[in-house]
Order: C-alpha cells, then sequence, then structure tokens
C-alpha cells in the first residue's frame, strides 16, 4: 500500500502540471469519439472529471447528440460501492462529497442493462497493459470486476508507463486512449 501511495503522490504531481491541456483533452475527445468501440456501443459509462483528469464533456454532450444512452457513476457508499445513472445532458450533475460531479439521483434512473456497453475509467495513472493507479478506494475495481463490457482507459500519454505496482484486486482496462492514440493494452500498449 505504501508503494501505491508514493506513485499516487508522484503521479498526481505530473499531472497538475501537464501542459497544453486543452489541446490534449481536444485530441483525447476525438479519439474516443471516433473509436470503433465508442461507434458501436448503445450505452457510454463516462466519469465526470475533477480538475485536473482529462476532461470528457464534449464525448458526453457528442454521445447524447447521437443517441447513446451516457450515464455517469455516483459513490453509493464508503465501502466502495458505486452505481451508474443515466444524464441526459450535463445539468443532470451536481456537485457531490468531496466536489465530484455526480448524477441527481432523484431525476435520474440507475442503469441496469448494461449490455452493449463501454465504461470509460478514470485514472491517475496507467501502464501500457491496462493497469490503473486509482485513488485507492476501490470503486472501480469493484465495478470492473462484475463488468463485463469493453473498458477504455483515458489519460495523458505523461501518465502512462511501463509497468505499474498491482494486486489481485486490480483489473485493466482493454484499451488506453490517450493524445497520441488508441492503444490495445493485450499488445502492451502498441497501437491496436
Amino acid at each position: 500500500m505504501q508503494v501505491k501511495n508514493e506513485l499516487r503522490k508522484k503521479y498526481k504531481e505530473i499531472r497538475k502540471n501537464v501542459e497544453n491541456r486543452n489541446e490534449k483533452n481536444t485530441l483525447i475527445n476525438d479519439f474516443l469519439c471516433n473509436s470503433d468501440c465508442f461507434k458501436n456501443c448503445d450505452t457510454v459509462l463516462f466519469y465526470a472529471a475533477l480538475s485536473d483528469e482529462v476532461n470528457l464533456d464534449f464525448s458526453i454532450k457528442y454521445a447524447i447528440d447521437n443517441n447513446k444512452k451516457v450515464a455517469l457513476p455516483v459513490c453509493i457508499d464508503n465501502n466502495g460501492k458505486m452505481q451508474y445513472y443515466y444524464i441526459d445532458s450535463l445539468n443532470d450533475i451536481e456537485i457531490a462529497s468531496f466536489g465530484v460531479r455526480e448524477p441527481d439521483v432523484n431525476k435520474c434512473k440507475e442503469v441496469d442493462d448494461f449490455s452493449k456497453s463501454i465504461c470509460i475509467v478514470p485514472a491517475i495513472a496507467y501502464d501500457k497493459f491496462g493497469y490503473r493507479l486509482g485513488y485507492g478506494k476501490g470503486y472501480y475495481d469493484r465495478f470492473l470486476s462484475a463488468y463485463h463490457g469493453i473498458c477504455i482507459g483515458v489519460q495523458y500519454d505523461e501518465l502512462v508507463c511501463e509497468k505499474l505496482f498491482i494486486d489481485k484486486y486490480d483489473v485493466p482496462v482493454d484499451y488506453i486512449i490517450t493524445q497520441n492514440g488508441v492503444f490495445s493494452t493485450k499488445l502492451g500498449g502498441k497501437n491496436g
């Protein structure tokens, strides 16, 4: 656990200092919206970015405008339980605990069918095999362990490393999208 905490500190500092963030966000959103996974799914499980994460608001709007179902996660408890709720626009989002943007559960419907969906997964950093360094609460690892769709990590290239320290609960993503393209993690980060 100490190793992961040290890595979190290191990569958060790198992320805080990413240059040309808006340009990189635009490229990442373009690669995501033009990916086959995105084009072929019916539902996209997004996240609402924190201030220094890859901002996906463009992709969220694009998906809604192209008649895809869009959902965002809500952290249900402190034990790592997370549920997704459909949104019809970014106006369905409110600021929840820790400044995280989440769907308003009083007006949004809970997702109960994950077929033909893809999941966009945030992280502090990724390695080339799709393992992520998360925030340490286990929300995504718990969700992804039961999720059977395609998982896509989005991250600035500066935050994709050769290999991270992993443990038995870590679940890799299938693809990583950076400002430089879409990469299959099955191929160790080579273009897929």
